[in-house]
């Protein structure tokens, strides 16, 4: 099956990019490392999930097998308005939470279905492909190592490599508290955590289907359960310095969006709470904007809103979805949906039940959409509060891009913005307006219009979708130069097992503190001694009408965050 290295359907901007190989080679050389690595089914952990889903159980975050059966239908349905409006509207809910779950359903059948054809390979590769921003994706859907938690814990490294030190075993132990959701602790505490644990952990892995209460609770519980069983083999190995391990062991950036935006901007602030400076303990951005939410939230008038979100409590979970996307063109309608789906995730999990009902009920009680449209102004209000330089540089994007899709005033000919990433990949927004046509067809012996609308593209920019997408554009392709620059770098380095989604790192666990360092050298060759908002500036002057270029803001200023101090930082990426 063939398919372009660059997904596109633009054959112009095909043809650049095959022209540009030599302008952009840790691009093509990226990718072929990725593509090279081999991975192996992870046969315990699908037994395991297998046998699960097979039962019709949901341990594990896994879907029911089973649809929530309707609500019954009312005495009076047929003659009482009023109660048959009310019974649909429940039964809408019911209706649309099933064909969730059948969704949910599908995904792990396809993931076990595919598991199970190559359970018995050595090696499985993943071929790659570039999205227009210079996000890498794998190709084959369902079952690859940039899925759900299941999908990801049903691979392993094909090739893998021995443990030697205590430094390979602590970088085992520490991925093993991060699926478990131990992540915001410091790192030590993390490896001792796995110590203290050590007994259950065993146990999990020797026994899975009897300690569901332990493993199965964890943030990422197959991920975790993988970890289990590597722990175990390792202990029952005697600890010799030559097991080979085959786990992928994640780090992760905090917030790669906000990273990205206080390194451009030099911002001190943004930069502690993001780890680019040293620290002894881990900053958490969602945690800070959770406390500050919690505090406007104490400030406002009391209401049944304040004292039913009071009593529900505001965590970093309430908040994180919403801060880790703010920096991608979040709305506030987006702000509420997030939050509202944060409550339905913590009440599906058995976590916590939602206090608020899914419609008004005649209690007094708020829905959960007045609750959550209530709370997101707080929390819309707190994020503006704690991400200052991020926004500045959102608004000045936002302003250069208009100026851009907008066109000439004369010719009224408008162009897709093009930029050039620090890896020398060409990104092209190609945001078109949408038109609408009715469909017209046959029925017996008469042409008649149906209530059918058909959507295609017209050859103008919609500029109100590029003022939308322009910041997150922006973001993913910087952060897409960084995981190429990365991956190069750390394949030079003896690296040679990759798998990676965006702003997280898998490798060996030999291989995770050299990886780190990897990253954070990128993340510096990048930022430190550019000014990549100017470099923008100047690539999108040619782009913009001469007589609007008087138009274009002042840049941003920058601030004074040491970029080389990253260096320095354990929880850049941890």
């Amino acid at each position: 099956m063939h398919y372009n290295l660059f997904k596109s359907r633009n054959r112009a901007f095909l043809e650049e990019m095959t022209n540009r190989t030599e302008d952009m080679p840790e691009v093509y050389q990226a990718v072929n490392i990725m593509q090279n690595t081999a991975f192996k089914i992870n046969t315990k952990v699908y037994q395991v999930a297998n046998t699960i889903f097979g039962k019709g159980s949901t341990v594990g975050k896994l879907p029911s097998t089973e649809d929530t059966p309707l609500p019954p239908k009312p005495k009076d349905i047929a003659t009482n308005a009023e109660t048959r409006k009310q019974w649909k509207q429940k039964a809408s809910i019911v209706h649309e939470y099933n064909a969730t779950l059948k969704s949910k359903r599908l995904l792990i059948t396809k993931l076990l279905g595919v598991a199970e054809t190559y359970e018995n390979e050595p090696e499985i590769y993943f071929p790659m492909q570039y999205d227009f921003r210079g996000r890498c994706y794998c190709v084959p859907m369902f079952l690859n190592y940039q899925g759900n938690d299941l999908a990801k814990s049903l691979l392993l490294f094909a090739r893998g490599k021995p443990l030697k030190t205590n430094d390979d075993l602590r970088s085992l132990a520490i991925h093993g508290a991060n699926t478990y959701g131990e992540d915001k602790r410091p790192l030590e505490d993390r490896a001792k955590w796995v110590e203290e644990n050590e007994e259950a952990i065993i146990a999990s892995a020797k026994d899975p289907h009897n300690h569901y209460e332990f493993w199965a609770k964890a943030d990422e519980p197959y991920q975790f359960l993988a970890f289990c069983f590597e722990w175990e083999e390792f202990k029952a190995s005697g600890e010799e310095a030559g097991f080979i391990t085959n786990l992928p062991c994640y780090s992760d950036c905090t917030n790669s969006g906000l990273q990205i935006f206080s390194g451009m901007l030099r911002d001190e602030t943004g930069g502690h709470a993001t780890n680019l400076i040293a620290t002894e303990k881990p900053q958490d951005v969602y945690a800070e904007v959770a406390n500050k939410t919690l505090a406007l939230l104490e400030e406002m008038p009391d209401t049944i809103y304040k004292k039913m979100w009071l009593e529900y409590g505001i965590t970093r979970k309430t908040t994180k979805k919403v801060t880790m996307c703010i920096v991608y063109g979040l709305t506030q309608y987006s702000c509420r949906a997030y939050i509202e789906e944060h409550l339905k995730e913590m009440e599906e999990d058995k976590i916590k039940k939602c206090p608020f009902p899914k419609l008004k009920d005649g209690s007094g009680i708020p829905s959960i959409t007045q609750a959550t449209n209530y709370l997101s102004k707080l929390v819309w209000k707190a994020i503006g509060q704690v991400i200052v330089s991020a926004k500045e540089a959102m608004l000045w994007l936002q302003s250069v891009s208009r100026l851009v899709s907008t066109g000439d005033p004369k010719t009224k000919q408008s162009i897709p913005i093009t930029f050039t990433t620090p890896t020398g990949f060409i990104v092209q927004m190609n945001y078109m307006e949408m038109k609408k046509q009715r469909v017209w067809t046959k029925m017996g012996e008469s042409m008649v219009q149906k209530p059918v609308t058909i959507q295609f593209e017209t050859k103008r920019i919609d500029s109100r979708k590029v003022a939308n997408a322009i910041s997150p554009c922006f973001i993913h392709a910087i952060d897409a130069s960084m995981l190429q620059k990365a991956i190069c770098l750390a394949s030079n380095n003896g690296i040679n097992s990759f798998a990676c989604i965006h702003d997280s790192f898998g490798v060996l666990a030999p291989d995770v503190e050299k990886m780190k360092a990897c990253v954070r050298q990128s993340f510096v060759e990048i930022f430190d001694g550019n000014n990549l908002l100017e470099d923008f500036c100047k690539e999108i002057t040619l782009q913009v009408a001469k007589e609007k270029r008087h138009l274009i803001p002042p840049l941003p200023k920058l601030r004074n965050l040491n970029i080389k101090g990253v260096l320095d930082s354990d929880y850049f990426c941890s």
